[in-house]
């Protein structure tokens, strides 16, 4: 009977810090090195060491390399976890994960360690820390083939399904497409996400959001003063119309109320330079206050995930120098377009849940429903953390668009249909590996 994975949703978070409020020192970015790819027809194999690649794999096992897939570490640095590294010799497949659950799942269901030194393939971080970006985990059921790409646009195919987050490492290239060759990292600004310090806590649980009370991020344009603005409210939206401000569609799916470990998405504006400005990060909320920008208490901008559970997925910011403009996108082809012109990828604001399979915002209709990432796989190869408690930025003004703008109205007038999905329980994925294992005999 064909394979199938039922990794749990418990993760067991290694070596977290013992202070939840310091943040996590980033690992030695002179020591990263090349994790490197092949494919066989049938499997596909990384790997950091070079004779390996060269002498085993291609010209012994008739692997074809295809390039430099990421750069981790090969020996543990801070805040960086083991990516172990198992082969089934009777499926050709090659797995690799940073969940202790998973790989015990993977164990008993056929896989092996191999040969690779601590049976790791590397250390990468487990959450979006220090300039670290997702590596995006694929599976094949026909094939039996998992498939690791930090290429967003790479990951979309019709033969693979999108199995979620694997981990978190340095970018061979600013897409996150592989190299031949000489790849050098790429680093997304550390700044951009919440500090280690702000995502780690005591607690090692996490409950993710209602899927059912997600609602749209609405997004909009004024061409006039370069300002793209967000927010969950319909009534601020069609207010800002007016004021020259073309709705763009449905760019992601938030919360309008915090819910499981969720954390405020802060909406900042700058009238001197017509720039709204989002965050998670209570400390970025701050500095940006002190750069001219204020805190808008008068819009809402919901509430997200600092990390990849529950099925979210990564919000790209972008900015322009010269218009001196914050756009963001949940869709890297976007991201990698206003790239091209006059915008630099910053990094990931947060995580919430698409609005359309590769990103892009739902222009048809303002009902779009959120699209997941599957929750039982995202789940177990991200670190389950809850926030520890922290301040939020103290606001220095009210404003709307105008002096004449009104409070939004309640947010239970967006129109939205969102679907709902229930992620497993853990004895539920429990009992399904055991049906898993079982068949497998």
């Amino acid at each position: 009977m064909d394979f199938a994975l039922f990794p749990t949703l418990f993760f067991v978070v290694l070596k977290l810090a013992s202070n939840a409020a310091a943040d996590i020192a980033c690992a030695d970015p002179s020591a990263l090195v090349p994790l490197l790819r092949a494919f066989n027809g049938g499997d596909h194999f990384y790997t950091t060491n070079l004779t390996e690649m060269d002498q085993v794999a291609i010209s012994l096992d008739g692997y074809s390399f295809e390039g430099e897939a990421a750069f981790i570490w090969t020996t543990q640095q801070p805040g960086t976890v083991p990516l172990f590294r198992l082969d089934n010799v009777q499926k050709n497949d090659h797995f690799y994960t940073i969940s202790p659950d998973e790989l015990g799942i993977m164990l008993n269901l056929g896989w092996t360690y191999d040969t690779a030194i601590n049976h790791t393939a590397g250390y990468v971080y487990p959450y979006s820390i220090c300039g670290a970006s997702p590596i995006y985990q694929l599976f094949n059921s026909t094939v039996v083939d998992h498939f690791y790409t930090m290429d967003v646009d790479e990951s979309i195919r019709s033969q693979f399904q999108n199995q979620g987050i694997a981990g978190y490492a340095i970018l061979p290239s600013a897409n996150g497409t592989f190299v031949p060759g000489s790849a050098k990292p790429f680093f997304l600004p550390n700044s951009v996400s919440a500090t280690a310090g702000a995502q780690v806590s005591s607690s090692t649980t996490s409950t993710c959001a209602n899927p059912s009370d997600a609602i749209p991020l609405l997004r909009a344009y004024n061409v006039a003063v370069f300002d793209h603005f967000y927010t969950i409210n319909s009534t601020e939206m069609a207010g800002a119309e007016p004021l020259g401000y073309g709705f763009e569609g449905d760019a992601a799916f938030v919360w309008s109320t915090q819910e499981g470990t969720t954390v405020p998405l802060y909406s900042l504006f700058s009238q001197a330079l017509n720039d709204h400005f989002y965050t998670i990060d209570p400390t970025e909320a701050d500095q940006a206050q002190q750069s001219g920008y204020a805190l808008d208490i008068t819009s809402n901008a919901g509430y997200v995930y600092p990390y990849s559970v529950c099925g979210a997925s990564p919000i790209y910011r972008m900015y322009s120098d010269s218009f001196k403009d914050h756009f963001y996108t949940m869709s890297i082809t976007e991201s990698q377009n206003a790239d091209n012109t006059v915008y630099v990828i910053e990094g990931v604001v947060g995580y919430a849940l698409l609005s359309s399979v590769d990103g892009w915002p739902q222009t048809a209709t303002a009902s779009a429903s959120p699209l997941f990432l599957p929750v039982e796989i995202a789940s177990a190869s991200s670190v389950l953390l809850t926030l520890a408690p922290s301040g939020v930025p103290a606001a220095t003004t009210t404003f709307g668009f105008d002096s004449t703008f009104s409070a939004p109205s309640p947010t239970t007038t967006i129109s939205h249909n969102a679907a709902s999905q229930k992620p497993l329980s853990l004895y539920t994925a429990l009992g399904l590996a055991t049906i898993a294992m079982w068949i497998s005999l």
